[in-house]
């Protein structure tokens, strides 16, 4: 039978684990809390753990929950939410608002492989076409943003570290924008590189972190500021090492 400690700590480690912020993590599990009869709550959470402390009458208990896995997947947060407010409604109780819960988190981590491709090809087009590159730049940068998006989906299959990952994707695109530019010279070569890489800028790690600094998380801000950092380092290491590597040779840059 789940208590309300169970409940707030599940709902907190789903949002951060799918990409929520601290801020809304801390307000979200005081909010379930109080909503289920305790009478004080604290909470404290960086993206690494929760620390959680609940009065209810005389028994007062404090739980730890260490998150290992975190992604992005607004979907669970943005159901976590809806509990939230039913629970605060009255329209759950603890034990059904906790069922719920265990509902969202048998949900599948992330859309099927098939969509991240076609969605990586989709993007990478978008971009470089906002940039301002022609309809067959457009195309190329479609197609290295799908083997791009593929490249990350094996690597990661085979557990690779996520920088290692975005470092290896970052130089497969610049060598492959280098060959497809070798034999269609007319292929705009930097904004074909730039709109495929850009699926793999840490756009919400940067936003997360920018509005829990703003909330004055800053220990959180500080945290998902040097992921995102770490990010853009692996992505501008992978491309700028090809590219580096074809100067040395004897190659020109287009």
């Amino acid at each position: 039978m789940a208590d309300v400690a169970d409940l707030v700590l599940l709902a907190g480690q789903l949002i951060l684990e799918n990409g929520g912020e601290t801020f809304r993590v801390e307000e979200t599990m005081v909010r379930m809390a109080l909503a289920g009869g305790a009478q004080k709550v604290d909470v404290f959470a960086i993206p690494q753990g929760i620390f959680c402390t609940i009065s209810e009458g005389l028994l007062t208990q404090t739980r730890v929950v260490r998150i290992h896995h975190r992604g992005f997947n607004l979907a669970k947060v943005l159901e976590v939410n809806r509990i939230s407010r039913q629970l605060s409604a009255k329209i759950l109780t603890v034990e059904t608002a906790y069922s719920e819960l265990l509902k969202v988190d048998r949900l599948p981590r992330r859309y099927p492989a098939g969509i991240r491709l076609l969605a990586g090809a989709i993007g990478s087009a978008g971009f470089s076409y906002l940039l301002g590159a022609h309809l067959g730049t457009v195309f190329v940068a479609g197609i290295t943003g799908l083997l791009v998006m593929f490249v990350m989906e094996f690597l990661q299959e085979k557990e690779v570290l996520n920088f290692v990952s975005v470092a290896l994707a970052g130089a497969t695109t610049a060598l492959a924008n280098l060959t497809i530019k070798r034999f269609w010279p007319g292929v705009q070569f930097d904004l074909a590189v730039i709109g495929s890489i850009m699926v793999l800028a840490p756009g919400l790690a940067i936003t997360t972190s920018v509005r829990d600094a703003l909330f004055e998380d800053l220990i959180s801000a500080s945290i998902r500021g040097v992921e995102a950092f770490g990010v853009a380092l692996s992505i501008a290491s992978g491309v700028g090492s090809v590219l580096t590597l074809y100067l040395w040779i004897g190659g020109t840059l287009p």
